[in-house]
C-alpha cells in the first residue's frame, strides 16, 4: 500500500495549478477570430492580416506590405468600439515564443495564433525615418526593417473595459 505524502501532494498540485495557468494565459472570443492575452492585457487578431479565420485554424494567405501600408490597413480595420492598430514591438515581442522554433514552424503559441506564416511582422516602433522593428517569427528575433519592404501584420488592440 503506497501512501501520498504531503510533500508529494503539495508539487503534485503545484505542477496543476503551473500548467494550468499558463494554459489559460489566452482565451479566445467567442468566435474564435481573436484572442485575449491574460498576461498582457491585449486583444490580438489570432490571424495575419489577409487570413480568415475557419472553424479552428487560420486560412488563406498572409498579406504583405510595407509598413505605411500596414499602418493604413490597421486603421481600415479600426472602428469606433475596436480600435485595431499595430503593436508596438514591446507588444509584438511578448507574444514571440522561442520555444516553439523548430524547422516549418512559427516561433508562436500555435494553439493561440494556429497557422501563422514564418515571417517578419511589421511594428508601430519607429528607429528613424526609415526604419520601423519587426519581428521575425521564423528565427524568434526582433530587427530592424527599411519601411519600403514587405512584411506581415498581426493586430491588436486594448481589452475593452
Amino acid at each position: 500500500m503506497h501512501l501520498v505524502t504531503p510533500i508529494f501532494l503539495a508539487l503534485l498540485l503545484t505542477t496543476v495549478a503551473f500548467q494550468a495557468s499558463a494554459q489559460e494565459r489566452y482565451t479566445p472570443s467567442s468566435d474564435g477570430d481573436e484572442i485575449n492575452d491574460t498576461k498582457t492585457g491585449l486583444t490580438w487578431r489570432r490571424c495575419a492580416e489577409g487570413m480568415i479565420w475557419k472553424k479552428s485554424t487560420c486560412a488563406g494567405k498572409a498579406t504583405f506590405a510595407n509598413q505605411a501600408q500596414a499602418v493604413a490597413l490597421a486603421k481600415a480595420q479600426a472602428t469606433k468600439d475596436e480600435a485595431w492598430r499595430l503593436p508596438t514591438l514591446k507588444e509584438l515581442n511578448s507574444i514571440l515564443a522561442v520555444r516553439e522554433i523548430d524547422v516549418g514552424k512559427a516561433a508562436i503559441d500555435a494553439k493561440a495564433f494556429p497557422a501563422t506564416p514564418i515571417a517578419r511582422y511589421w511594428t508601430s516602433t519607429s528607429v528613424g525615418p526609415s526604419y520601423y522593428m519587426v519581428v521575425g517569427f521564423g528565427e524568434g528575433h526582433s530587427g530592424e526593417g527599411e519601411r519600403n519592404s514587405p512584411g506581415a501584420s498581426r493586430l491588436v488592440r486594448d481589452v475593452k473595459p
